[in-house]
């Protein structure tokens, strides 16, 4: 999930000339420092930043400061009118420069609130403009930040392998500049380390993350200094070295705390979580995630406010842009044509439409007189009823209770969303081979591997649907990137076969219906079946 505000302080940062020196250095202080403890008065400071600037670049610069810190404070709408009117005055410059960093913050600001169109569009435009800049040092460092871009874009992508490349090559135009390179080295160690954690690979996770460390000592404790003890605290968590990871832990949740940052404190809160629960401290863990809940439902509702937003500005432009086209070339015989082609389409519509209804109503009339559980996998058997001598028993009573426990700290994991699973990394993962591994999910869950998997994709994406509404406004193919299929098609065939229903018909009735018995009824998934 989801979450990374950091680029955006390298989208705003370079130094723009030794003549406004003093201008920088209240900027660059109140970005990395005021803003992490009192980010009112850094407001306030880039407002008045914004009032003494004389030029079209000193604005813009003032104003993407003001619309970086409205989004680490997940005022979302406010960040992108701020960056939306310092597009507006870079616009009708020629400076490059900062053509660039405006489009860098938008395609990171798009992408934050999934938005991934409008981002892949502020993305492309960034990496063109960028081929433009004429310095050297600033193209490069600009190149290295639009690299980095593209990973976090990939990241949200759970695609971690292209991620790690677009880093790797952030890193060789890091190495072409001296502008912000220490900060974007930082950042690329820290994005190194997240990738590597979790794809698995933990050693070379913890190089990247102490690398981190290392080169931020000489920094303030801002957000990315918050990521890199985040990720430190995890790994620990994963060895179950819970001293170190409690000292990590601790020093994020002060920066956290300080930052007021809800960003931060998303990510921190669940690795508290975890730690407490390894820990067994019920009541911390209570807190915690009464915390986290408040912060989700923050970001949630105001990213949810903002794509509302940002889907009516859109259909209003096209709005504008139909009223406006020329209706001159209509003549009657095209429109009687059209009228009637609509008509046998909408009746055609309305029967499909009436079947699909009925269907819907007896999916939940059956559900209801079943009364089934709402759970895609609650069928697996407790493994305690099975003797130990049971005479079909392909394997001992302990490797099965190992294997079923990996595949519970795998669901739980939710490892199942990355679209390269496959039985044998999923054997590797539970230390077993493919023969054990296909016995026990056949035994357990009733399901073979592939479908294993596939009720565990689409029982995800089914409780994001419900219980996050935000995710109803997205299009198909997200749900099914996001749900880590490979293909928009196998995802809407799987999601019809264990629905009986299509995911935008789904989508429909959970958007109409207000009765929470009904939502729950039409999840109607192959394990429910008897």
């Amino acid at each position: 999930m989801r979450f990374f505000t950091l680029l955006f302080t390298f989208f705003v940062l370079n130094l723009y000339g030794q003549d406004i020196a003093s201008f920088n250095a209240i900027y660059t202080k109140t970005f990395l420092e005021t803003s992490q403890k009192d980010p009112d008065k850094a407001l306030k400071i880039a407002d008045s930043l914004y009032t003494i600037s004389e030029t079209p670049v000193l604005q813009t610069k003032s104003l993407m400061l003001t619309a970086t810190l409205y989004h680490q404070l997940a005022d979302f709408e406010k960040a992108l009118q701020y960056a939306s009117k310092a597009e507006k005055i870079i616009q009708n410059t020629d400076n490059v420069l900062w053509k660039a960093k405006v489009y860098g913050f938008m395609a990171t600001h798009y992408r934050f609130i999934r938005l991934f169109d409008q981002s892949k569009k502020y993305f492309e435009m960034g990496l063109n403009i960028s081929t433009e800049i004429p310095n050297p040092e600033l193209a490069n460092n600009t190149m290295a930040m639009m690299m980095q871009e593209k990973a976090y874009y990939n990241i949200e992508k759970k695609d971690y392998h292209n991620s790690i490349k677009s880093i790797e090559k952030s890193e060789e135009y890091v190495l072409k500049t001296s502008v912000n390179a220490d900060h974007l080295k930082i950042t690329n160690q820290q994005l190194l380390g997240y990738c590597y954690y979790h794809l698995g690979n933990f050693k070379v996770a913890f190089r990247h993350y102490r690398e981190a460390l290392k080169l931020s000592k000489n920094f303030p404790e801002n957000y990315s200094v918050g990521l890199i003890h985040n990720g430190l605290a995890l790994l620990y968590l994963q060895e179950n070295d819970l001293k170190k990871a409690k000292e990590h832990l601790d020093i994020t949740l002060r920066i956290t705390e300080e930052s007021k940052n809800p960003s931060l404190k998303n990510e921190v809160y669940e690795t508290s979580e975890k730690y407490y629960a390894l820990t067994k401290n019920l009541e911390d863990y209570v807190k915690t995630r009464e915390k986290h809940d408040t912060v989700k439902k923050t970001l949630q509702k105001n990213m949810q406010y903002l794509v509302n937003k940002s889907y009516s500005r859109i259909d209003q432009e096209n709005t504008e842009i139909k009223s406006s086209s020329d209706t001159k070339n209509l003549i009657i015989g095209t429109a009687l044509i059209i009228f009637l082609i609509g008509i046998v389409l909408f009746l055609g519509f309305r029967k499909k439409q009436k079947k699909n209804i009925q269907n819907f109503e007896k999916v939940i009339r059956e559900l209801n007189e079943k009364k089934l559980l709402n759970s895609a996998i609650e069928n697996t058997k407790e493994i305690a009823e099975t003797p130990k001598t049971a005479p079909n028993s392909l394997m001992p009573i302990e490797t099965e209770q190992k294997i079923l426990a990996l595949l519970q700290q795998f669901e739980g994991k939710e490892l199942y969303l990355d679209n390269n699973v496959s039985l044998s990394s999923l054997a590797t993962y539970c230390e077993t081979n493919g023969k054990y591994l296909s016995y026990v999910i056949n035994t357990y869950k009733n399901n073979d591997f592939n479908n294993y998997i596939n009720v565990l994709r689409i029982n995800y994406i089914v409780d994001k649907l419900r219980n996050y509404p935000i995710y109803r406004k997205y299009k198909i193919a997200t749900l099914a990137e996001e749900a880590g299929f490979s293909s928009l098609n196998k995802f809407s065939t799987v999601f019809k076969k264990t629905i009986s229903l299509t995911p935008s018909l789904f989508i429909k009735y959970l958007n109409e219906e207000n009765s929470e018995n009904t939502i729950e009824g039409i999840l109607k998934l192959q394990n429910f079946k008897e």
